[in-house]
């Protein structure tokens, strides 16, 4: 059979739109249909362009998208649909969201589902009832709605069998400059507005450590992103995993999502540090953490079920920074407990901690989530616009603030922290602490003779096109000085540009009019 699938692009801009990184759900089971003789190929639009004649020539079609991304998911699925050609939805959305994904697509998968994919591609082959497939929701010949049964998470030996994802099988993939990579599935925690429980569960399952190390040496990549929930839950497996990268050399720069104390303390009890892991991942190449960090509100965190104490995220912070690894904090704003001068209080603390970069994110209800079902029946959310969905729109009534209030102080607070000074300083900084490190590598690599084209890319605010002109064809230990001290001016930059060109965008500017207009 001939099979696509595609990762439709997030609405407008948002915080990612620079990093080319898809999700492994699609290649991973592209690869598995490759392996049964299929004919399997994916498209992910923030790679390269989906090629809608070429889905319109497949026998299936599989969409995966998150909830900010379902109606551009839905709109490609009608097309096809019209054209006769079957989808199949998946992701966290239409897992909890079923019966209005079977609006647009002939068939929804509801949860894990690789297993649950192939073997809808061979019913779909052999012209069989999809009845018996765990885990599929499906419309019949009169358009009658069936959800079979849930399929449960797959077991420690599943995910082990499960092959390494082809990243050759994405459209666009020699664009990756950073590279995904997944050790693990689920999360112990709980968190309220989390949907990672509800989709993968709270059974972690884990890669054995050689795996890992075959995929990592097949990437052959300078820069890694570690695709798990978590990347530290099992810290002796965790100790290994670094221990034998080190041996055999595979030492990219990575980044990966941790906890703050599960990560950089032996135990909360004796809040002692664990050197032995935070020495680890530098060595073995750790170069920016991201920590969900949520609040700097103790009486919110416990309220998020976070487990977490502003304490934790102090010492997180200093003890990351000893080490030499960088800090991209997620917080979140608009709890019950918040009120509009908390996002002020946020940037205020990040600066004062030193973060190197935050997300400051507005809290959404994702359909899934215990938040959802807490907001549905207090009647608190504002909107359906799913597109909304994504982080940076109020779409849900705050507690204590109006959520025109909420929306705005978000704003002008990500415009504090990515401010000119606080782009400016740390590079002035950087460039007085490096400038004898800078002069050696610019004389013995000719950057002298590119000033010109530098000063041309600064003047017009194309920070990374300058940053990437500076590093292109030095030695990779030259590049790697100048990359990690100009790293975080260069990210705040980046970030200052994405807050204005993110106001600008017509759905943003409608979205605050409806607010303007709630009472």
């Amino acid at each position: 059979m001939r099979v696509r699938f595609i990762e439709p692009r997030p609405p407008g801009h948002h915080v990612y739109d620079r990093a080319l990184l898809p999700r492994l759900g699609c290649p991973l089971m592209a690869t598995m249909l490759r392996e049964r003789g299929h004919d399997a190929y994916c498209y992910c639009d923030v790679l390269a362009s989906v090629d809608v004649d070429d889905c319109l020539r497949a026998d299936l079609v599989g969409i995966s998208a998150t909830t900010s991304t379902q109606p551009y998911a839905y709109r490609l699925a009608d097309e096809l649909e019209t054209a006769g050609v079957p989808v199949v939805l998946g992701g966290p959305h239409v897992t909890f969201m079923a019966d209005e994904g079977l609006e647009h697509a002939s068939y929804v998968v509801r949860g894990e589902g690789e297993h649950t994919i192939c073997q809808l591609v061979q019913a779909v082959d052999r012209e069989e009832s999809p009845a018996n497939i765990a885990g599929l929701s499906w419309r019949d010949t009169d358009r009658r709605a069936h959800h079979n049964p849930p399929r449960g998470p797959c077991s420690q030996q599943q995910f082990q069998a499960l092959p390494i994802p082809d990243l050759s099988l994405i459209h666009g993939h020699e664009r990756m400059t950073t590279k995904p990579l997944m050790t693990q599935w689920g999360c112990p925690y709980d968190c309220e507005f989390c949907a990672v429980t509800a989709m993968f569960s709270r059974s972690v399952r884990y890669r054995r450590t050689d795996q890992i190390l075959t995929e990592l040496a097949g990437l052959d990549a300078e820069r890694v992103f570690f695709h798990d929930d978590l990347f530290v839950v099992n810290k002796n497996r965790t100790r290994d995993l670094l221990r034998q990268m080190l041996a055999r050399d595979l030492t990219p720069q990575w980044l990966a999502q941790v906890r703050a104390a599960e990560t950089v303390l032996l135990s909360k009890a004796s809040r002692q540090p664990d050197l032995e892991l935070l020495r680890l991942m530098r060595d073995a190449g750790c170069w920016m953490v991201m920590v969900g960090f949520e609040s700097i509100s103790d009486d919110a965190l416990k309220q998020m079920n976070k487990k977490q104490t502003v304490r934790d995220i102090v010492d997180a912070v200093d003890l990351f920074h000893r080490y030499g690894i960088k800090v991209h904090g997620m917080f979140v704003i608009g709890t019950d407990t918040d009120t509009a001068e908390q996002a002020d209080h946020t940037v205020q603390f990040a600066k004062r901690v030193a973060i190197d970069t935050i997300q400051l994110m507005i809290e959404t209800p994702l359909p899934g989530t215990r938040l959802y079902r807490r907001a549905q029946a207090e009647g608190r959310i504002i909107t359906t616009d799913w597109a909304l969905y994504d982080g940076h729109h109020a779409v849900m009534r705050p507690a204590r603030m109006h959520p025109l209030d909420l929306q705005r102080a978000m704003l002008d607070a990500m415009r504090r922290f990515y401010s000119q000074p606080n782009i400016a300083i740390p590079a002035a900084r950087t460039l007085l602490r490096h400038a004898p490190s800078f002069a050696r590598i610019a004389l013995r690599n000719h950057v002298p003779a590119q000033l010109p084209t530098l000063a041309a890319l600064a003047l017009r605010h194309r920070w990374h096109d300058l940053l990437d002109t500076l590093t292109t064809g030095l030695p990779k230990t030259d590049r790697r000085v100048i990359e990690d001290a100009l790293a975080v001016p260069v990210l705040r930059a980046y970030g200052r540009e994405q807050i204005t060109e993110w106001q600008s965008q017509d759905h943003t500017r409608t979205h605050l009019d409806l607010l303007a207009t709630l009472p």
